[in-house]
């Protein structure tokens, strides 16, 4: 006669969520240089899943893994740093100031800022 033994399921850190301000920051930096997960993957090597836990919060971050990724979106470890402490503001915040200063123009003028972004 065999006995059913059924195994206790360990417990990962991906099984649950901790999303932190850095996990956010990454989130952010990553879609302001209109990256796809899978993409940013890509840059340093590591499956999409691990940029998706690290965004989600479903892994812990450690500086190397970040400072890599960071790079690879062109910002150092210090604005992220910066960032992280609102000392700096994110594209995201800089985004949402330029888009309601663009609300408030009059015709002549949104013509004419939109010569200059399409100069760029």
């Amino acid at each position: 006669m065999t006995k059913n033994v059924t195994k206790k399921k360990k417990t990962r850190r991906c099984d649950f969520k901790k999303v932190t301000k850095e996990a956010r920051l990454l989130k952010v930096l990553r879609e302001s240089r209109h990256l796809s997960m899978r993409m940013a993957a890509g840059l340093i090597n590591v499956s999409d899943a691990t940029i998706n836990h690290a965004e989600n919060g479903r892994m812990d971050l450690n500086p190397k893994f970040i400072s890599d990724l960071i790079f690879q979106y062109g910002y150092s470890y210090d604005q992220f740093e910066q960032m992280l402490n609102d000392e700096i503001e994110t594209p995201e915040v800089i985004r949402g100031e330029c888009i309601e200063i663009i609300k408030r123009l009059d015709a002549n003028k949104l013509k004419r800022i939109k010569l200059i972004l399409e100069s760029f």
